[in-house]
């Protein structure tokens, strides 16, 4: 019996003679053994997936590389973009990264041969998904718990870059939030104790009890001492309290890194109701924030937010001459016997290159007008922290409660005209957590709200 090779026929012995190795044996197909986005099986019709997914593919066996990314076909009226392949197991794992739109609907196909020796896949990937939408956050319950808090971003300019950390109660650079329940910010600075947690806990504490935290952003940032990364901005001893540059290989004023936090929570397109930033220091953050108040390049800058500087319980302050007050007629007097008292921050002599680009009477003149009060505890506990042996300290005032009285009463003494005011918690000595649940305190919050 004659045999009549037809096409047909052709195309039979040429599929029989692809379904066998080298060797005579039949070759297996492929099995897709399980597919997922973003750790969740994927499956036609599913919705929300992320505008920049990952795609976790096992396999039956090894797959050829260049088969598989010629297979894979991605289709939409909308844009798509294959960030990266990443290839696992052998290759019967794969991994690939997209990049697409917003609100988008796709088609995902892999289809053909992908294997090493040309195997087919034995079940086709054809199903339809579509994208997140692009939806901006306008309201949210506030963080309360330190351990969901912490929040970390990486702040560059033309010197380099480093990572910042600090705890708030909104994520305050996240790229799709309008916060339009936010009027107003309050950032607070940790002392000498370097705990940011803790003075977070405070001020919830109290932002709770005033009912205020639906409409308050709360920023206590972490100015460290010793870094935990490579990447961290430190300050070396207490460096940060004085503005003084980073230790890291980023120099950054501290200063400035306030200034960089102001400026988001300045941004009206993410916070666009808000109009007033009170920030406030304890101890050395009473330090720090002294001298920031009249130094910072944020209050210019933003002429349409009201900022106020509540420094609390600090030892040590700026005084704009060299005059101080004297103790037993509480007027003002020269102190002879103390060249430190003109030495930064005390005055104006060796201040920091943040502080530099300004003269000495263009600081004086911000100092002298900006809103500052001093939160001063009056109680008589110990302060085993209380520098009794510097000369510029001890000019300064016999406790820190005086020392803080002094400065107000020298402000009345020289400069009439002066946006300075006071506080005093009664019956407290130096303690942070005592001044910021306070009665005085919160009362203080209340009015500067209302104004």
């Amino acid at each position: 019996m004659s045999f009549l090779l037809t096409p047909f026929n052709l195309l039979f012995f040429l599929l029989l003679a692809c379904s066998k190795d080298s060797n005579g044996s039949k070759i297996d197909p492929i099995d897709i053994l399980s597919i997922q986005v973003d750790g969740v099986k994927l499956s036609s019709g599913m919705s929300d997936i992320d505008i920049k997914p990952t795609l976790t593919i096992v396999f039956s066996k090894g797959i050829n590389r260049d088969s598989f990314q010629k297979a894979l076909k991605i289709n939409s009226s909308f844009s798509s973009t294959i960030e990266s392949f990443n290839y696992q197991n052998n290759t019967t794992l794969v991994e690939v990264v997209f990049s697409l739109d917003y609100d988008g609907t796709y088609q995902l196909k892999i289809q053909g041969n992908i294997g090493e020796l040309g195997e087919n896949i034995s079940n086709p990937i054809d199903l339809s998904f579509t994208t997140q939408r692009d939806e901006i956050i306008t309201s949210k319950s506030p963080c309360l718990t330190i351990v969901n808090c912490g929040q970390s971003q990486l702040i560059s300019n033309h010197q380099g870059e480093g990572n910042f950390d600090f705890y708030a109660n909104y994520p305050i650079f996240e790229e799709k939030a309008r916060w339009e329940n936010l009027d107003k910010a309050i950032i607070v600075i940790h002392g000498a104790s370097f705990n940011p947690d803790d003075y977070f806990r405070y001020m919830t504490t109290t932002l709770e009890y005033l009912d205020y935290s639906e409409n308050t952003v709360l920023v206590a940032p972490h100015f460290k001492k010793i870094p935990m990364t490579l990447k961290d901005l430190y300050w070396e001893g207490y460096d940060y309290r004085d503005g003084k540059p980073s230790g890291s290989n980023f120099p950054i004023s501290s200063f400035e890194v306030l200034d960089f936090l102001v400026s988001q929570l300045a941004d009206k397109n993410i916070f666009p109701a808000l109009k007033k930033i009170i920030i406030t220091g304890q101890s050395s953050g009473g330090r720090f924030l002294h001298t920031y108040a009249a130094a910072n390049r944020s209050e210019t800058a933003y002429v349409d937010i009201q900022f106020e500087y509540i420094v609390s319980e600090s030892q040590y302050f700026y005084y704009p001459t060299t005059e101080r007050i004297q103790e037993q007629t509480n007027e003002l007097f020269e102190p002879s016997t103390c060249s430190e008292l003109s030495v930064w921050p005390f005055g104006f002599e060796g201040v920091p290159d943040y502080v530099n680009i300004l003269t000495k009477e263009e600081f004086d003149q911000r100092f002298v007008n900006r809103s500052i009060t001093y939160l001063l505890g009056d109680g008589e506990g110990s302060d085993s922290s209380l520098n009794t042996r510097d000369c510029n300290a001890v000019l300064s005032g016999s406790s820190r409660y005086i020392r803080g009285e002094n400065m107000f009463q020298y402000m009345n003494l020289k400069f009439s005209t002066h946006n300075h005011k006071k506080v005093i918690v009664e019956g407290v000595s130096h303690q942070g957590s005592a001044i910021y649940t306070s009665n005085e305190f919160r009362s203080y919050l209340i009015q500067l709200s209302e104004n």
